[in-house]
């Protein structure tokens, strides 16, 4: 029983660690510059259009952009 609780408190707090998308900083510019960490310390640099939101996915070690939501 308590195998079950560590596994169901691990995989929420995953869960809850690495959400879908993070919405990653940007400086305006002619566009956006979009610039994010990764788990490995290394810097990431991606650019977006004025209207679309900077998104870094963790796992993956990508940035995107979206004109919603991240995922």
């Amino acid at each position: 029983m308590s195998r079950w609780l560590v596994l169901f408190g691990c995989a929420f707090a995953l869960a809850l660690a690495a959400p879908m998308g993070l919405e990653a900083e940007a400086k305006k510019a002619r566009g956006k510059a979009c610039v994010a960490k990764g788990m490995d310390g290394k810097q990431t640099k991606w650019q977006c259009k004025s209207g679309e939101k900077c998104c870094y996915d963790w796992l993956s070690s990508k940035g995107t952009c979206s004109s919603s939501m991240c995922m």
